[in-house]
Order: structure tokens, then C-alpha cells, then sequence
């Protein structure tokens, strides 16, 4: 069963009673397409309801994303087509999900994106 599947704005409560304030879900879980546009997923919505901050894994795990970027991207494959994606992804983890880190075999791309956008 999929995240997505088992989240809801309950579940995410309880883990925060129980002591909980980071979770760190697959890149999938954290995003979705709506409209063809990679957007914050439901997932990551409950969670920051619940108080809960997020870090992100992992970026740059699948190798070239030419063919839709693999598991870590399973969620929004259809809108993975080059590399330069991941930097699509990059700003909608920040922007719109918030998470306050993100994993990545290859830290530099991580480190660029935030610097370039002064965070």
C-alpha cells in the first residue's frame, strides 16, 4: 500500500502526539501531476497540517531521467522527460511542499538549486 493510500490528516496528527515532527517519504509521495503540472501531493498537504516538517529522498538516485526518472519519480513520470526536470521538481519540493531538507546522492545539484534562489 502506497502513502498516499494510508494518509490522512488524522494519521499525521497522531504521529505528531506521539513525538514525531520530521518525516522523510519517498520523492513520490511528496508530489503529483495536476493538469500535466507537478504539484504538492495530498500527502504532503496532511502533513504540514499536522505540524509535521518534511525532508525529501531522493533526487538524483535513478540515474538519467530521459525515461521518466524511475521509482523515486513514479508519481510524475509522464512530466519527466530530461534531466532539467529535476530542477522542476526541486522548486515545487521547496516552494510548494517546504521541506526543509532533501536527500540526494549528488548533493551539488541541491546546494546549486539553493543557492541560486538564496536559501
Amino acid at each position: 500500500m502506497k502513502e498516499k493510500d494510508i494518509a490522512s490528516l488524522e494519521n499525521m496528527k497522531d504521529l505528531h502526539k506521539q513525538g514525531v515532527n520530521i518525516i522523510s517519504p519517498p520523492l513520490y509521495a511528496l508530489i503529483e501531476l495536476d493538469d500535466n503540472k507537478i504539484v504538492e501531493s495530498n500527502y504532503a498537504k496532511l502533513a504540514k497540517q499536522a505540524d509535521l516538517d518534511i525532508i525529501a529522498w531522493t533526487l538524483e538516485r535513478s540515474g538519467p531521467l530521459a525515461q521518466g526518472g524511475g521509482w523515486y519519480y513514479q508519481s510524475v513520470t509522464e512530466q519527466i522527460k530530461r534531466d532539467g526536470d529535476m530542477m522542476k521538481v526541486l522548486d515545487v519540493l521547496a516552494k510548494e511542499v517546504g521541506v526543509i531538507g532533501v536527500f540526494s546522492d549528488w548533493p551539488s545539484t541541491v546546494t546549486y538549486y539553493a543557492n541560486c534562489m538564496d536559501i
